[in-house]
């Protein structure tokens, strides 16, 4: 399914800074200076917090992002502790399949509330294309930070433990009572808010940001996806096998040949791994197609055929440890949002290394650093000599180097999604001039197509170099 083959500048604008800046400031930010098509929001509302009972704005992605601020302040601050509440009062008979149940307004969806729906009247008066943007597998589903994802629903590692401190909170993709939330959740913001042209959803995979989470997903209720409970113990075991190998086996002879995907699917091959790895990364993909197609069926069904899906996708290589299949969830999607999140290509290598360099302590840092680079294909530059020196970058530091790899990213992705229209969704995050190019970079790969995600990072500068490119493409 393709929604369009023109140009496209979203930029997701999450409501409190409606709440902050007026919804009309706002508005002028995207479309006038910027050049915005469409925007996305979220249906809640905010207030400020404490570290005791609220979440940190921005999020601090498992410790590692502590190092972000804001380039737009809330409230006058540029980090700080934040609440939520739902923008409207659910349609609670849209629930009644699931244990998840959506929370309950309250004295700031009185008070504030209306904001979402004034937003949104606003964008459609403008031309804009309206979209909201809620979590896959993270009930109640507006916000990342956000989880009462229960025990059961929890995913797995082989061994049936939890990975602990991820930055993505998801659920099994297995579970029904969390496919059946998130379906009443879409449901209930297309009937509140009858303008919505769309919905994006973040994260529909299995966030691979830690090398445990790349490891997911054994909850018992993903063995209804294998013929048998014999093949999914037969995958378990051999995942679990790939795992140890991970923790203990790497020599500097491996690390030094395994450069590319090709060098890793033979050593997994010559290790009796590769059909149990390759059927457990299919079954994701069985999970994360199977989310899609259920969503879009479940609208088409509601009277909301001509509501536009869009899914977020980590971009190749990462897509094959997240489960994402662009040719396959193409099929449902009128476009695909592919995630250029160079800060966080960075964190996860960090997180990889970290981890390798502990369970497997006589290898030497550069050659690891070398192996996760060219395995994760997330620079055009080597990496550093020492693992200390690959951190997520601070709001004024640069990026990694991503013109060549970007486009690879982009390429590989439009092969596999065939006729599927992809976008670039470029993180505002980083300093100005290093933003420019990199959304540029995206932007022109993508075929001036994207998304920018979020309004709290771009600055007036920002803006104005985004109109500078979307009008001069």
């Amino acid at each position: 399914m393709s929604e369009t083959d023109g140009q496209m500048l979203g930029i997701t604008v999450l409501p409190e800074y409606f709440q902050v800046e007026g919804v009309e400031r706002v508005l002028d930010n995207c479309q006038d200076v910027a050049g915005a098509t469409a925007i996305t929001t979220s249906p809640y509302v905010m207030r400020l917090s404490n570290a005791e009972e609220g979440q940190r704005e921005p999020p601090i992605d498992a410790g590692a992002g502590d190092v972000r601020l804001l380039d737009r302040p809330l409230w006058g601050k540029r980090e700080l502790f934040v609440s939520t509440s739902p923008s409207f009062h659910a349609n609670k008979s849209l629930y009644i399949n699931t244990c998840y149940q959506p929370p309950q307004g309250d004295k700031l969806t009185e008070t504030e509330g209306e904001v979402v729906a004034e937003a949104l009247s606003m964008m459609k008066s403008r031309g804009l294309k309206t979209f909201f943007q809620v979590q896959a597998a993270i009930p109640p589903g507006y916000r990342v930070q956000f989880s009462g994802v229960v025990e059961k629903d929890e995913p797995l590692l082989p061994n049936g433990r939890q990975v602990d401190n991820r930055v993505a909170a998801n659920a099994s993709l297995a579970s029904e009572d969390v496919l059946n939330y998130q379906i009443a959740l879409i449901k209930d913001l297309f009937q509140q808010y009858p303008n919505v042209d769309g919905v994006r959803i973040d994260w529909p995979e299995y966030p691979p940001y830690k090398l445990d989470s790349a490891f997911l997903d054994f909850n018992p209720q993903v063995s209804r996806w294998c013929l048998d409970e014999k093949e999914f113990s037969d995958i378990r075991q051999v995942v679990s096998e790939a795992y140890h190998w991970l923790h203990g086996n790497l020599t500097d002879e491996h690390v030094r040949e395994l450069t590319s995907l090709e060098a890793l699917s033979d050593t997994f091959h010559d290790l009796g791994f590769h059909q149990g790895l390759s059927q457990w990364l299919k079954l994701k993909q069985r999970l994360v197609t199977n989310y899609i197609e259920r969503v879009r069926t479940a609208l088409d069904d509601s009277g909301f055929k001509d509501r536009l899906l869009v899914p977020h996708a980590f971009p190749p290589p990462f897509h094959y440890l997240s489960g994402i299949d662009y040719g396959a969830i193409g099929e449902f999607s009128d476009h695909i949002a592919v995630k250029m999140y160079t800060m966080h290509w960075s964190m996860i290598a960090r997180f990889y290394l970290d981890q390798l360099a502990q369970a497997n302590p006589s290898t030497k840092e550069d050659a690891l650093i070398k192996m996760v680079y060219s395995l994760l294909e997330i620079s055009d530059e080597p990496g550093p000599s020492e693992i200390q020196n690959v951190k997520y970058p601070g709001p004024d530091d640069p990026q990694l180097p991503t013109a060549k790899v970007q486009q690879k990213k982009f390429a590989v992705a439009q092969q596999q999604a065939g006729d599927t229209q992809l976008a670039a969704l470029v993180h505002g995050y980083g300093p100005v001039e290093e933003f420019a190019s990199r959304f540029r970079t995206a932007y022109e790969a993508a075929g001036n197509f994207a998304w920018v995600n979020r309004y709290c990072y771009l600055s007036d500068n920002k803006l104005r170099v985004l109109g500078e490119i979307t009008h001069g493409s």
